[in-house]
């Protein structure tokens, strides 16, 4: 009897084990590949997945593996959801809720102790954050997307399995529009002599390559999907945004960064940094994949990046930037075809492996942003604990630091020369995690008292190095100066008579751009708080009687939203020329006058409720000259050279309700512009992108040749004639080239500075430098282009 037992369970045990074999091999057979639902491979020569195909596809996989679930954050500027994928065990994914609150009590630090940290810790699981595709024309990170999560979910080997089982992958394609544009354009040129050119429009609707310098000024939809995911649901340990325009030859660029470092950082953030793109590099050479360089290029000063951004919030945030031709077209290179300074393949220590050329190929760029992506998931995995402490550890020693340290607190006055847009700068920081307060009762600091209500950023809360960086001064460090940041030398060198500017912006502070007082407090403040979830400006109304006409104020930026509904509606407007004063009241220059009669009172009324503004009725009239206000034709100019200039001025134009209409080189050449338009507006571009724009054989006919010598003549003949032409940073120069404009441009033949990163500046005679800073300017208040400003 025992024997039968026993025989029995042998059978049992041998028929469980089957059947779980069987079922793991059917579950790895009922996952489709890509190349299943595709029609191709990810990174198949001359094949791109657009957005909506990769959707496609990761929607099947949700539908055969429970490891994979899809959501949408948002949707995008032209209004497609932005879908992204979260990938772990299923064992995780059924507990999803509790890990991402997990991940939220660890970054946000208050309310724990140590103990209940480290208890949280050890339940947790490492979130880590990858996008791709967030500049549309860098197409490898988007299509390793798909092949990423196919090998997540379907393989089976013990690296992958441990990723799974201690990581919430959050898997994002950060620009779905331009991911469509750029897979449609291609297409449509492929097998032409245009196969490889570059698009006619931005791959981003609005702000092109610039969609990665809105990341704390949040004015796009996608910008605001990506941080409300990071800095309001799941507080990813770690960011890693691909990107690719590695620095050539090399094929990829991997922490380390160069100098200069933001001072705010925790050093944590660098050390994890470090730690995270040795992991890389040694996947790299493990998989026998040369030209993976480090200490190139790409710095870690501003953040108004993607990743730097992240750092500031203790997400651990990386951007390797893999090699790129051009699409899907695969290209030969040569020895010869490298920078002289690299046809010298000796290894060095931020280069062990250099790339000694030959093809490259779509297929080659998705392996290494694979292998980046998997070696970043592997080093989280493996540290998951640390990572997750760590954390939790720097919001803690922030909190800690700021309550010994200045400054102690923010302070932001509800009185502003513009207070709808400081309410706009807060709402910014509280959007992206930031604890803002008001004051409940009047209390002074410093010498100065403020009203109960004023606006407060108490600065003992886990992500203030982010406010220290947005509200403080910058001052670049002069790399020249500083002969120990150059480690990479036995003998640290100083490089004299020369400037080494920064990889993006040198200067930020965000109160400045916006013109937004702010106040550092020095001692430690005693004023009860009140949390605000939403800040708002002081009411807006009407006051007095209109007998005459409705006063604006032109302080405020909101005065043009106003101003242009008026219009829109068909009131009357002048502006006052100076400064006046009527019924025992002072006005400024630029004051907009709304005839009374134009308009009616409940319109004025909801108008300063909605905009919050002050409008003053008066009976008297306004004694001094005025302007006449019409709604002008406006027309913005839109090269086939696509400007990003021209994407950001289109959506400031919208944002503020002015009405215009794009013209192109075509409509420039024809005749007659002042019988359309009043306002022409040339956005930044070079004189020679706009006279003769691309090149003839470089793009399809009806994309070349700019507004021509044609174009100029009528751009001429429309300023004679009483146009008015507006044209922006180097967009100025084409006035200047080529409309005779009694001017010069005085930096005109001075060398450029010097180069980036470590390159130093050629020896020569000084040189002017301003690498993208912050200046302060003096207005003539009076003159009407400087109305509203403060002298």
């Amino acid at each position: 009897m025992l024997k039968k037992s026993f025989h029995s369970l042998i059978a049992i045990i041998a028929g469980t084990f089957i059947f779980l074999i069987a079922g793991s091999i059917s579950f790895a057979q009922r996952v489709p590949t890509p190349e299943e639902v595709l029609g191709f491979k990810v990174g198949a020569d001359y094949h791109l997945a657009s957005y909506q195909q990769a959707i496609q596809y990761l929607k099947a996989l949700e539908q055969a593996s429970p490891r994979i679930k899809l959501f949408e954050m948002g949707k995008t500027s032209m209004g497609k959801p932005m879908m992204y994928a979260v990938i772990t065990s299923a064992e995780n994914m059924a507990k999803l809720d509790r890990l991402k609150e997990i991940s939220r009590r660890l970054a946000l630090v208050t309310g724990l102790t140590d103990e209940e940290a480290r208890g949280l810790v050890a339940e947790g699981r490492a979130v880590v954050h990858i996008d791709g595709g967030l500049h549309g024309t860098e197409v490898a990170p988007a299509q390793h997307n798909l092949q990423l999560a196919y090998d997540l979910i379907s393989s089976e080997d013990t690296d992958t399995r441990l990723i799974r089982e201690n990581t919430i992958l959050l898997l994002v394609f950060a620009n779905p529009d331009g991911m469509d544009m750029v897979a449609e354009w291609y297409h449509q040129n492929l097998g032409t002599p245009y196969e490889t050119s570059p698009m006619p429009w931005l791959y981003h609707v609005y702000a092109g390559h610039d969609n990665n310098r809105d990341s704390f000024m949040l004015n796009l939809v996608e910008t605001q999907n990506i941080h409300g995911q990071a800095n309001r649901e799941w507080f990813p340990q770690i960011l890693c945004s691909h990107h690719q325009t590695g620095p050539f030859p090399a094929r990829i660029f991997i922490p380390p960064n160069v100098e200069p470092v933001n001072p705010n950082y925790h050093p944590m953030i660098i050390r994890w940094k470090n730690l995270i793109g040795t992991a890389i590099g040694a996947a790299f050479d493990r998989n026998g994949q040369s030209g993976a360089i480090s200490r190139a290029r790409y710095d870690l000063w501003s953040p108004d990046m993607v990743d730097t951004v992240g750092d500031l919030f203790h997400t651990v945030s990386i951007c390797p930037e893999t090699q790129l031709y051009h699409y899907a077209t695969p290209h030969y290179y040569k020895i010869n075809d490298f920078p002289e300074d690299f046809r010298d393949l000796t290894p060095s220590v931020f280069y062990p492996n250099p790339w000694k050329g030959g093809w490259w190929r779509l297929r080659d760029a998705v392996e290494y942003v694979l292998t980046c992506s998997k070696a970043t998931l592997h080093t989280a995995a493996l540290y998951r604990e640390k990572l997750l402490y760590d954390r939790y550890q720097m919001g803690k020693d922030v909190i800690a630091r700021f309550q010994k340290e200045l400054p102690f607190a923010w302070i932001i006055p509800k009185t502003q020369w513009d207070a709808p847009t400081a309410a706009i700068l807060l709402n910014k920081m509280i959007f992206m995690g930031i604890e803002v307060y008001q004051a409940e009762k009047n209390f002074a600091s410093s010498g100065i008292s403020y009203p109960a209500g004023t606006w407060i950023i108490p600065m003992n809360q886990p992500f203030s190095l982010f406010v220290k960086s947005i509200f403080e001064e910058q001052l670049l460090p002069d790399l020249t100066k500083y002969p120990t940041l150059w480690q990479g030398l036995v003998q640290p060198q100083k490089f004299a008579d020369a400037y080494i500017r920064p990889y993006d912006i040198a200067g930020w502070t965000l109160p400045y751009q916006m013109g937004v007082t702010v106040s550092a407090v020095d001692t430690p403040l005693e004023v009860s708080l009140t949390p605000v979830e939403k800040a708002v400006p002081p009411a807006g109304k009407v006051e007095g009687s209109a007998g005459y006409a409705y006063l604006i104020t032109p302080k405020t930026n909101n005065s043009f939203i106003a101003v242009n509904r008026i219009l829109q509606a068909g009131g009357e407007v002048l502006r006052a020329r100076e400064s006046f004063s009527v019924e025992g009241k002072s006005y400024l220059p630029g004051t907009w006058i709304v005839l009374a009669g134009s308009i009616s009172r409940s319109f004025m009324d909801a108008l300063a409720k909605e905009l919050f503004l002050t409008i003053e009725g008066t009976r008297g009239r306004v004694p001094v000259d005025t302007l006449k206000i019409n709604t002008p034709r406006v027309a913005l100019y839109k090269s086939w050279t696509a400007s990003v200039d021209e994407g950001w001025t289109r959506w400031l134009f919208e944002q503020f309700e002015f009405p215009f209409v794009n013209i192109y080189d075509d409509d420039v050449r024809a005749r007659e512009l002042g019988k359309r338009f009043d306002v022409l507006v040339i956005p930044s571009m070079s004189t020679d992108d706009i006279v003769n724009g691309h090149k003839p054989g470089t793009m399809p006919p009806q994309y070349v040749g700019g507004i021509t010598r044609a174009g100029v003549r009528n751009i001429k003949r429309f300023v004679e004639e009483g146009g008015t032409l507006v044209t922006l940073n180097s967009g100025c120069l084409f006035a200047v080239d080529e409309l005779g404009l009694p001017v010069r441009d005085v930096l005109k033949d001075l060398r450029p500075a010097a180069g980036r990163g470590n390159v130093p500046a050629e020896p020569g005679p000084p040189k002017f430098a301003c690498p993208k800073s912050i200046l302060r300017m003096e207005f003539n208040a009076k003159h009407p282009v400087a109305f509203g400003m403060p002298e």
